[in-house]
C-alpha cells in the first residue's frame, strides 16, 4: 500500500476529480459544491492498492458556525475550540475492505494531522469506524445526535 498526503493545491485535476468520485461513491454527502469544499482541506489523503487508488479522507477546515452546529447538538457547545481540524470524506472501495486499508488511512490520517487536533461524525451504526477510531486514539465526546440528512444519529468523536 501506498499514501499520499497532499494539500488540494497541489493535486492535479485529475486527482481531485477521482478523489471526489470516491467520495460520491460512499454516499454520505452531498454532491452539489463538493468539488469546491474538496478544494477547501487542509490535507487530502490518497491511498493506493496495487496502483490504484481505492481509499480516501481528508482533513478539512470547518467552518467556525459548522463547528459551533456539531458540537452543540453532541451537548458540548464549549468543546468546539479545541480542534483545528475535521477528519472527513473517508471512504474505502468494497473490494478493498478487510485487507487492512482501513488501518493504513487511519495511520495516515495521525500522520498528517502532525499532533494537531480534529474531530470527525460517523453514524452510530458504523462499527468499523468506531474500532478504527478506538485503535487511533480517538474518543467519543458528548452524546449522539440525529442527522439533519436522514433517519439516523451520529456520534463525535476527537482526537487531540
Amino acid at each position: 500500500m501506498r499514501k499520499i498526503i497532499k494539500a488540494p493545491q497541489d493535486c492535479s485535476k485529475k486527482e481531485l476529480l477521482l478523489f471526489k468520485q470516491l467520495v460520491l461513491e460512499g454516499g454520505e454527502v452531498q454532491s452539489q459544491g463538493l468539488l469546491g469544499r474538496i478544494k477547501l482541506a487542509h490535507r487530502l489523503i490518497f491511498i493506493e492498492l496495487n496502483g490504484e487508488c481505492v481509499s480516501v479522507g481528508a482533513l478539512k477546515c470547518p467552518n467556525k458556525n459548522y463547528k459551533n452546529k456539531i458540537f452543540q447538538k453532541s451537548g458540548v457547545p464549549d468543546r468546539e475550540g479545541d480542534y483545528q481540524y475535521e477528519l472527513g470524506y473517508l471512504y474505502t472501495s468494497p473490494k478493498s475492505r478487510g485487507n487492512g486499508v482501513g488501518s493504513f488511512l487511519m495511520q495516515s490520517v495521525c500522520k498528517a494531522l502532525n499532533g494537531s487536533s480534529c474531530f470527525a461524525t460517523t453514524r452510530e451504526d458504523n462499527g468499523v469506524m468506531h474500532h478504527l477510531f478506538e485503535k487511533y486514539s480517538f474518543s467519543r465526546l458528548g452524546s449522539a445526535y440525529r442527522s439533519g440528512q436522514g433517519d439516523y444519529y451520529l456520534g463525535l468523536f476527537v482526537s487531540k
